[in-house]
């Protein structure tokens, strides 16, 4: 019943939308019709080949971040805007991305035409994350990759790492479907920064394996990932790189009328689905969003057996509205998001090592409020302004089990975060210029954070504490004829107090450990320089040098208990100091009609790189209720690595429709002094796919898979225990294979994806998870997603 009902919401939510969509866009005319001094655009998109109208094309405006989607006619129309160059970007599925730049006028009608070319490949045409403005994708000074449309149907899984386990050198470690978190270049953890809207999500995925991203992929309208040192514009905790959910839960533009997508999905080997829904709508000047969703998955079945404590139950809310007036924009948006997940401790009767019997069950709930303001039309050297702040509540319970009827409480955090943003930006397309001037624009802000963590409970493993962080940034760019310079420099602060001073003090099974415990104040100057030669039309060669930052987490430096949720004992080091990067991309990304190209090839050496090692030593962890047991001892380390690899995609149409879709990641990772491998770094991984696309149909099939990984640090010993931090991992493939439609009746647009993994059921086991010694990852999985956008 729960099936027939996510699939069949969609059909029922479109009722009514046309004639709300026609009294809206009314309301919003008549009100435009009365701005003076300002401009009007008209957008009109054409097929390339037919000259049909193309209906559903979103259509932006970059310089002041305002969009909007084409009606049935091809047309889309743009009030109230300040006179100024602007550029204009377009993007819909089946075609290539196109821009151009235009002229407002005062007082006048300008009007632009698009002949979109149709392609079977999957572009993107903007990205926002690492740029400081929307950008084109051949404008980005690092490698990046923007799931939007049809690739994001197909790619939607039940969190926002396996989302994106396709993207060039992302990872996933799964420790269960709620327990999902990011790993970019090998670097996991506080290295990648996970955003939402730009906004830090405030939850605690990066201080742990079983702490999951607190985010709904079903509601997301784009998701980005940039690979590599980011901080610059985000913070020092963005040396591996930023994956950023784009929601605009606080709108920046006045929609034409009512639109919004209703999404359904469901699955086969957790048994369960999610349903959403996203309204976008005007209100005079305002504009108003309201999003909701839900999800309800059982244990997650493998080969061998169900992987039981692996279930999920979630639910999303948000509301946000925006007053859009002819300067600029000011809104706020409050969201509301509850997950309840499992995560296991023994798989068929075998206890997970550091595990607890029977699994942990974890409840959290993120409230988010956000604020955010821009002035789009300044005249003085500076051409805009944004101010924008987020307050995050997360409240984390790990439930070890009950005891007489009441549970017991293993750990709880609440976590409170503030962060607020000012950025100025100035761009030299407002001007006029010779064509071999030398143009210049960018961005300068400047940031504040902080987090108030409280951590109780039987055995948080943490101290409560409070970081502080401030930074100031800046970067300008430069372009004259096919080349582009950008020159940045960021400086963070970071105060670090914990609420306890008292020393560590740890009796392993082998030895005492004893730390001495006090704040910690760390100052870091990070720099870039990066440059793009498009040396033919179409094709953009890169390369782009960072110095990074990174000041030790609370967690690093004042852990000193078991945390049985990830299956071990840890211990902090308060005399960390930070991290230290020097990195180096090159890369090479070309587009045209039947070809993409995206490789890239990178080298970061991190003095002080810090990590959780396997000490060799054990604690013995009591528990009422359960018997005694022994966990492994990790300890954080600052040691200096060498990260090199290699990652890129290729999607090339041999014929008409018929694509050939190839990506593949590989990083080396080592520790400087002795040549040891790190833990924990994903090996040669691919997936190719062969996918025909032919008007609203398609159809694919394909494998993706990885070559063993035996490069682990070498065993450890204390007295006479020898212990392995972690074993080789053997080499899998999974076939796969896909079908859907897509296409617009009634003024509503259907999307049908299916997509079938591991159609072998295969058993397979992933390098970077914690339970893979003892449990497989899931087997065959059947998966639906609908959607409606009206």
């Amino acid at each position: 019943m729960l099936a027939v009902a996510l699939l069949l919401a969609p059909l029922v939510a479109g009722a009514g939308v046309e004639g709300a969509r026609g009294q809206a866009a009314g309301q919003v005319a008549s009100q435009a019709a009365s701005q003076a001094a300002s401009g009007v655009l008209e957008v009109r998109v054409l097929h390339g080949e037919t000259a049909e109208p193309v209906r559903g094309a979103m259509v932006r405006l970059r310089q002041v971040e305002r969009g909007g989607i084409t009606d049935a006619l091809g047309v889309a129309v743009f009030e109230r805007l300040t006179p100024r160059s602007l550029t204009v970007t377009i993007e819909h599925i089946g075609f290539v991305p196109a821009e151009q730049t235009v002229q407002v006028r005062e007082g006048e009608r300008t009007v632009v035409d698009f002949a979109l070319q149709p392609t079977a490949l999957h572009l993107a045409g903007i990205v926002v994350t690492g740029t400081g403005r929307a950008r084109g994708a051949g404008e980005v000074y690092q490698p990046t990759t923007s799931l939007t449309g049809r690739e994001l149907e197909r790619s939607l899984d039940s969190s926002i790492p396996g989302t994106l386990q396709g993207v060039p050198g992302f990872h996933m470690q799964y420790n269960g479907p709620g327990a999902a978190s990011p790993s970019i270049r090998g670097m996991s953890g506080d290295r990648v920064l996970v955003l939402e809207d730009g906004n830090r999500t405030g939850d605690l995925y990066a201080s742990a394996s079983d702490h999951g991203v607190m985010v709904e992929p079903l509601t997301a309208q784009r998701i980005e990932v940039v690979r590599g040192p980011a901080g610059l514009l985000y913070g020092s905790n963005a040396l591996g790189g930023v994956v950023n959910v784009i929601r605009d839960d606080v709108p920046r533009s006045l929609p034409s009328g009512v639109t919004g997508t209703v999404s359904s999905q469901v699955e086969s080997v957790s048994r369960g689905g999610g349903l959403g829904a996203v309204v976008l709508a005007p209100a005079g000047p305002f504009a108003l969003r309201a999003e909701a969703s839900g999800r309800s998955m059982d244990d997650a079945r493998t080969p061998l057996g169900a992987l039981e404590r692996t279930d999920l139950t979630s639910w999303n809310g948000s509301v946000g509205a925006s007053w859009i007036p002819a300067w600029g924009f000011v809104g706020g948006a409050l969201r509301i998001y509850d997950n309840t997940y499992g995560v296991p401790g023994e798989f068929n009767g075998e206890l997970i090592p550091g595990g607890h019997p029977g699994g942990v069950d974890i409840d959290t709930r993120r409230t988010t409020a956000r604020v955010r303001a821009g002035i789009l039309t300044l005249r003085g050297f500076f051409d805009s302004v944004e101010l924008d702040g987020a307050a995050n509540r997360y409240i984390h319970d790990e439930i070890e089990g009950q005891l007489d009827g009441r549970r017991i409480l293993g750990a709880r955090f609440d976590q409170v975060t503030l962060e607020g943003n000012l950025i100025a930006r100035h761009d030299h397309t407002i001007h006029e210029h010779p064509d071999d001037a030398l143009r210049a624009e960018g961005a300068y802000g400047l940031a504040v954070k902080r987090r108030d963590l409280t951590a109780g409970g039987v055995s948080p493993g943490s101290r409560s504490g409070e970081d502080l962080a401030t930074s100031i940034f800046g970067y300008e760019e430069f372009q004259r004829g096919p080349h582009r310079l950008q020159v940045g420099l960021r400086y963070d602060r970071h105060q670090v107090t914990p609420r306890r001073t008292n020393p560590i003090r740890v009796r392993t099974q082998q030895r005492e450990i004893v730390k001495e415990v006090a704040a910690r104040d760390f100052v870091g100057l990070s720099g870039s320089l990066a440059g793009l030669w498009e040396f033919r039309e179409g094709w953009v060669a890169g390369v782009s040098a960072a110095r990074s930052f990174r000041a030790p987490s609370m967690e690093e430096l004042y852990s000193d208990g078991p945390h049985l949720a990830d299956f071990s004992f840890d211990i902090g080091s308060p005399g960390l100091e930070p991290e230290r990067g020097l990195g180096l991309d090159l890369f090479l990304r070309g587009t045209r009609p039947d070809l993409s190209v995206e490789v890239a090839a990178f080298w970061n050496r991190v003095d002080g790189f810090i990590y959780y090692a396997q000490t060799g030593e054990t604690v013995r962890v009591f528990r009422d209720g359960v018997a005694p047991r022994v966990t492994p001892v990790y300890e954080s380390r600052g040691d200096d690595a060498l990260f090199a690899g290699a990652e890129g995609r290729v999607q090339w149409e041999v014929a008409s429709g018929l694509v050939l879709d190839l990506t593949a990641s590989y990083t080396r990772a080592t520790r400087r002094s002795d040549d040891d491998p790190l833990p924990f770094i994903p090996p040669l991984s691919g997936r190719f796919e062969a996918r025909w696309e032919t008007g609203p149909w398609f159809v694919s099939g394909g494998f993706d898979g990885s070559l063993a990984q035996d490069r682990v640090p070498i065993p450890v010993r204390i007295g006479d225990v020898v212990e392995r931090p972690q074993e080789p991992t053997d080499g899998y493939g999974l076939l796969n294979a896909g079908a859907g439609w897509r296409q617009t009746r009634g003024g509503l647009t259907h999307s049908m994806t299916l997509q079938a993994r591991n159609l072998s059921n295969r058993e397979w086991r992933d390098h970077l998870s914690r339970i893979k010694d003892i449990a497989p990852q899931p087997g065959r999985n059947v998966q639906f997603t609908y959607r409606v956008y009206f």
